[in-house]
């Protein structure tokens, strides 16, 4: 059993222990923050621990961590903090849901969390730092880099490459053989048919409203 740190206690963090809790392979033993940032010094009845100081209270030959931070600043927060647990000696947990379809060559790095319902064919790779949230299709030989964020429903065809610090939303769709350059935000429900430059943001577009009421439509 795993003796880990989660590292945040927003509500991002608060759901990463809701699903680590239950799996046998982890043991949550505290919360960590910065000491400044530190409100309340108990969550789930576990300490939140001062990061500046953690190594002394739980060190890293014991202990390990998860950087549970979101996609803020272009997922550049969760990579800062992720770096830093490094350099104080942690190794950092991954997770997979057991809901997730893995196949055969797929590869992982550390800090990464795929949550239910995902289906990974072979020879997909994560890098470092990735959260793959629920309900995704990630086809094969594809190489999502480090740090990146996925929302739910995306689907990425073969033989793409997402580079570092990307957004995926709701609903994207990448077709085959495309690098979504990074640092890239595609927006939920776009659909990408061409490889992407550097900072790009892609949206698509909003349902129309119509200039109707509800209550106009009797045969719904």
């Amino acid at each position: 059993m795993k003796k880990v740190i989660i590292f945040g206690t927003g509500g991002f963090a608060q759901i990463i222990y809701l699903y680590l809790r239950k799996d046998p392979a982890f043991s949550i033993v505290a919360f960590s923050a910065n000491y400044r940032l530190i409100k309340e010094k108990i969550l789930y009845d576990l300490p939140v621990v001062p990061f500046e100081t953690i190594e002394q209270i739980y060190p890293p030959s014991e202990f390990q961590m998860f950087i549970a931070l979101g996609y803020t600043d272009m997922n550049r927060k969760r990579a800062k903090f992720f770096k830093e647990a490094k350099d104080k000696g942690y190794s950092l947990i991954s997770y997979i849901h057991p809901s997730t379809i893995i196949n055969d060559e797929f590869q992982i790095g550390e800090n990464c969390f795929i949550f239910e319902n995902n289906v990974i064919q072979p020879f997909v790779k994560l890098e470092d730092n990735v959260i793959i949230w629920t309900g995704n299709v990630i086809s094969h030989h594809t190489t999502i880099m480090s740090n990146c964020f996925i929302v739910s429903h995306v689907a990425i065809a073969g033989n793409t490459v997402i580079e570092p610090n990307c957004f995926i939303g709701m609903n994207a769709t990448i077709r085959n053989s495309i690098r979504i350059a990074r640092e890239c935000i595609i927006g939920a429900g776009a659909v990408i048919l061409k490889n992407t430059k550097e900072k790009e943001v892609y949206s698509s577009h909003s349902t129309t409203k119509l200039n109707i009421t509800s209550d106009m439509l009797k045969n719904l």
